[in-house]
């Protein structure tokens, strides 16, 4: 069967089973072994295990447990509750959107509900509408997501096109300015960066920086130092058990969070889907096809990212899922196209964002009791100047 037909079949697969509501993780490995089968045969049983047990595999593995374990850490210490209060002391009301902009560094899976959570009281002392909450706690959360190098989504394109977490950070730095200028402009609308609610309190800022220091560390060794991530990740994590005494009894309670098979599993099933793309050279032969009809690389391209993000609502699915279609297009290693990565990229956040499947945004509108229509007035228009401006910043610059 042409390979390419056999990607086209397990994309369908993966995204029927996951509109079936099967795991993420079960339907790629599902669509991975249909895509193997099809094209290969028994052979992709080979592929599969041998990806699994592959350096890049087991590295990404690695990054991602310990990202899990820093949020999840920091939430069971309560560290957020500290945050809540200082940042108030210091924002005003601006704290509604600055609590989910800081929760937003934490790559945690539904953490808008825990920013949600924290932002309860203030959004009814201010007086923001359960739609107003919403988006401002929906998209703050999520700004960060495209240039965060902690976010699963970022370490697993890095595994994909074989390239560091940062280099992608620095690649979607247009996406990532645009989703934050578009947060501010909602901010000054909704009146919540008026400079009355401000105050300069020293010792709320102190409090903040003693709540927030594990993200503070891991940025500044990461991004500054340019220290490897998974060494940052487990010295933060050091450090802040050692600060907080924390025993074996409580690291127990923290590792059944994070050590989720379910995110376990994802990973070799996408590094195992991404493999046998490689070697099928299904990606490649898709795109001559498309060449065929007429269609612009660059269209198909985030037209892909997209669909695949707003039929599955998950971050990890435009890197997962449609990324590795993509890397024809984008390129990999040395052969990587920057602005081509940005675009795929910016298609899959559009997606995603706007995805009523999406956790964050059904569980923030269920906590605030929104009228999801009326959430997309403000985040329609938002999700499609990221979208445009990605676009026209690949045409014309």
């Amino acid at each position: 069967m042409d390979t390419s037909l056999s990607l086209i079949i397990s994309i369908v697969l993966i995204l029927l089973l996951i509109r079936k509501k099967v795991t993420i993780c079960l339907a790629i490995l599902a669509g991975a072994i249909l895509l193997g089968f099809l094209s290969v045969g028994m052979l992709s049983l080979k592929i599969i295990a041998l990806s699994t047990v592959s350096p890049g595999t087991l590295r990404i593995l690695f990054l991602v447990i310990a990202a899990f374990t820093l949020g999840y850490s920091m939430e069971y210490l309560g560290l957020f509750e500290e945050l809540q209060r200082s940042a108030e002391k210091i924002a005003g009301n601006f704290s509604v959107a600055l609590l989910p902009l800081l929760v937003g560094l934490l790559p945690m899976p539904g953490g808008a509900l825990v920013s949600a959570i924290m932002i309860k009281n203030l959004v009814k002392k201010y007086k923001l509408n359960a739609e107003k909450s919403t988006f401002v706690n929906y998209w703050f959360r999520h700004v960060w997501v495209t240039v965060w190098p902690l976010y699963p989504s970022i370490i697993i394109a890095s595994g994909v096109v074989e390239v560091s977490p940062i280099l992608i950070s620095r690649i979607c730095w247009v996406i990532g300015s645009v989703a934050f200028s578009i947060a501010i402009a909602y901010a000054l609308k909704f009146g919540l960066l008026r400079r009355s609610y401000f105050s300069f309190d020293s010792s709320a800022l102190l409090q903040m920086v003693k709540s927030f220091y594990p993200i503070i560390i891991v940025a500044v060794l990461v991004l500054f130092l340019k220290i490897d991530m998974l060494y940052t990740l487990l010295i933060a994590i050091g450090l802040l058990y050692v600060h907080k005494r924390v025993g074996l009894k409580e690291v127990r309670k923290i590792l059944k969070k994070t050590l989720d098979p379910k995110v376990i599993v994802l990973i070799f099933a996408v590094m195992g889907y991404k493999a046998l793309i490689e070697y099928t050279h299904s990606a490649r032969i898709f795109f001559l096809h498309l060449k065929e009809f007429g269609i612009p690389a660059f269209v198909a391209s985030f037209a892909v990212a997209f669909l695949v993000g707003f039929a599955t609502g998950i971050e990890l699915s435009y890197s997962s899922v449609a990324l590795p279609l993509l890397t024809a297009f984008t390129g990999v290693g040395s052969s990587l196209v920057p602005s081509r990565l940005m675009l795929v990229i910016a298609g899959g956040f559009c997606g995603v964002m706007l995805s009523p499947m999406h956790l964050c945004f059904a569980l923030t509108c269920e906590y605030f009791k929104a009228d999801p229509s009326r959430v997309y007035r403000y985040l329609l228009p938002a999700a499609v100047a990221v979208g445009a401006v990605s676009i026209a910043y690949y045409i014309f610059v």
